[in-house]
């Protein structure tokens, strides 16, 4: 890299960026040596076993400090250092950068595969000390390798280290393809079994074309796919896509159809996009066409926003760290943000999907198709929290919901996703980004914005969660899980940039159907199912947990985008996964 950055300033002398990069390098070597002189203070007190561990990692620095690494051990170091200078916190495709290094090491007689195992081991300990939450995303597995059965050993011992270590990060995310080895798909699924909610489960069919089409990039540029955080996808060293904006949909209804006020803090939302009177509308596309045109509008406001947050962010720091892994900032010669990365893009999370369209199916159904009551009552009682219309509320929450395989509601649901997402999409570039599309992620924002969102038209009521990501509201999936998987993979991944799909079974029903949940889950991505994230859990072991939260300090759940010991959870977090429907049956 400084070759690299002395080959460029040589043509650019007064190029500041480029020479504050070269600069930035030395500080790598300052920390190895900082780190070799620690090593030296420990040698003479340490076990012969211990100082055997000491001087290899010694030596593995000494190579490292001003050289390319040789072996597994140089790598690991390399990209753990760098990642520490760069504040990076997600790690992309490791298999991809460590696999070739570790054949050769295992074929050369350098390391011994329970080595292996053992470093891979300590790397699963130091980034789950560094403890992020929502991010630590560590990938293997997928299209687009270059080497891809190098990088499969590396899977493997990374599925081997998954299932013996019960942490919440790295989050640990396997991309599947049609040729990913049976033995590694074996062993991810004895992972999930086994209650480690990882790996995540990533589906290339779906997302190298859709992520083509949503970026506006080659498929093989798509093939560098890497989800950070909660599952925000970018293209490995050629896009930014963070900071988020976010979208909360409930929240729009309710103001679409409040005259502009939110009804949660009595404040008028609605700038200066002109509404109708609810009085106005005779029929559902009527109210549809306009709730439609009321979304973009708030979209513009969100991408508009997130590209000033760029400009901003430039003006205060160059990520220098950062900048000289991306193309192409050394050959423009221009940090991340000030116009060096290949193609600036954005996302949105975008919140209440489901609430939202069971709602808009639920004014349908019974404002225009029956015409049991008018969007004026409908919105009085929204306002009223449902007090004094409890009946109403009740057959609201009789209609069907979304998450049953059932068209009507899974046609809203997706003419909602397109809605927003397709809004998002032709967004971007009006606000000078390359890119930008929907991420229905939700972290654990669907609890705390649902704690601030008045009630909705599905017979949701006022500071109740919102439901998570693509996911039905808790509950609302009574047909089972090959009903709720063939709801989500209705929806056209053409138009996003990251989804997140929760599933929960009982812990013993998974390990004696292993080889059935299997085949449901190949069915599902083969139908257009972009992913999965599997929590396998004991019967009643959340509710258990709530009260004696002693017993149960090792319970790791899927929250949505990460995981997280169970008991660690805010309550309100801890009753919204306790919602979730556990399957028990296929």
């Amino acid at each position: 890299m400084k070759e690299e950055l002395a080959r460029s300033i040589e043509e650019e002398p007064d190029n500041n960026f480029l020479k504050a990069s070269y600069e930035a390098m030395d500080l790598f070597t300052v920390v190895c040596d900082h780190y070799i002189e620690m090593i030296d203070g420990m040698l003479p007190t340490a076990t012969e076993k211990r100082k055997y561990e000491l001087v290899r990692i010694q030596d593995s620095l000494k190579r490292i400090r001003v050289d390319k690494p040789v072996h597994f051990i140089d790598a690991l170091h390399c990209i753990w250092i760098y990642a520490y200078l760069a504040g990076c916190i997600n790690y992309g495709r490791l298999d991809d950068v460590v696999g070739d290094f570790l054949v050769k090491d295992l074929e050369e007689g350098f390391l011994t595969r329970e080595e292996a195992h053992d470093l891979v081991r300590s790397l699963w300990v130091l980034i789950e000390n560094k403890r992020t939450t929502v991010n630590g995303r560590l990938i293997v597995g997928g299209r687009g390798r270059k080497n891809p059965k190098a990088a499969d050993e590396f899977a493997r011992i990374c599925l081997d280290v998954c299932k013996e270590m019960r942490q919440v990060e790295p989050q640990f995310t396997l991309r599947l393809y049609e040729d990913t080895p049976k033995d590694i798909w074996d062993k991810a699924m004895e992972c999930l079994a086994d209650g480690a909610t990882f790996p995540t489960l990533y589906n290339d069919e779906v997302h190298v074309p859709g992520l083509a089409h949503c970026m506006r990039v080659s498929e093989k540029e798509a093939e560098q796919y890497a989800m950070f955080g909660c599952g925000e996808m970018n293209l490995q060293g050629m896009t930014v896509g963070t900071p988020n904006g976010g979208h909360n949909l409930v929240k729009a209804l309710n103001i679409f159809m409040n005259d502009g006020v939110d009804p949660y803090d009595n404040v008028y939302r609605a700038g200066d996009f002109k509404l109708k009177k609810l009085e106005e509308y005779e029929t559902y596309e009527q109210f549809w066409n306009d709730f439609s045109e009321f979304i973009k509008w708030q979209t513009d406001c969100i991408v508009s926003s997130q590209a000033n947050c760029y400009k901003m962010l430039n003006e205060e720091m160059s990520f220098l760290f950062v900048s000289c892994m991306m193309q192409d900032c050394i050959a423009r010669g221009k940090a991340v943000l000030d116009g060096g990365i290949k193609y600036l893009g954005g996302c949105n999370e975008t919140y209440g999907n489901i609430n939202c369209s069971d709602s808009l199916y639920a004014l349908k159904k019974l404002v225009f198709d029956e015409k049991k009551y008018t969007l004026r009552e409908v919105n009085n009682a929204l306002l009223a929290d449902f007090n004094g219309y409890e009946k109403m509320q009740q057959d609201m929450k009789d209609c069907e919901k979304y998450g049953n395989d059932i068209d009507s509601v899974d046609t809203i649901a997706n003419d909602l996703f397109e809605l927003v997402a397709k809004a998002n999409y032709e967004a971007g570039p009006r606000f000078g980004l390359h890119h930008y599309g929907i991420v229905i992620i939700n972290n654990q924002g669907n609890t705390t914005w649902g704690m601030k969102t008045g009630a909705s038209p599905d017979g949701r009521n006022a500071g109740v969660f919102l439901n998570p990501s693509n996911n039905p509201q808790g509950g609302a999936d009574k047909s089972g899980p090959t009903a709720m998987l063939n709801s989500l993979a209705k929806f056209d991944a053409h138009f996003q940039v990251g989804q997140v799909q929760n599933i929960k079974f009982q812990k013993n029903f998974f390990k004696e159907n292993l080889e059935k949940i299997g085949m449901l889950f190949k069915t599902y991505f083969k139908k257009g199912g972009c992913q999965l994230m599997v929590t396998v859990i004991d019967h009643h072991a959340l509710e258990e947990a709530m009260v004696h939260p002693e017993k149960y300090q090792n319970l790791i759940v899927r929250v949505s985008g990460f995981s997280a010991v169970f008991v660690n959870l805010d309550k309100s977090v801890q009753q919204e996964l306790l919602s979730r429907t556990m399957y028990d049956r296929v």
